[in-house]
């Protein structure tokens, strides 16, 4: 093996790693909207629209930091 190899090796190890360590994504199990629940869901999403996102995501980040 030469450097370039190497390099590919320890690259492809290093993602492998990053995408084992990675949180699971959020889905929806009714396929509604598993913060507001009145619409339904936007392709590979658990949200009906950007709002509900940023306001689920926003919550868990202060739950988090109150539990800390």
């Amino acid at each position: 093996m030469d450097e370039i190899d190497l390099a590919q090796a320890r690259e492809e190890a290093h993602l492998a790693a990053s995408l084992a360590a990675r949180r699971p994504k959020v889905q929806s199990l009714d396929g509604m909207c598993i913060w507001c629940k009145d619409e339904s869901v936007v392709a590979d999403t658990a949200f009906c629209s950007v709002e509900c996102d940023e306001d689920y995501h926003k919550y868990r980040r202060e739950q988090r930091q109150r539990i800390s």
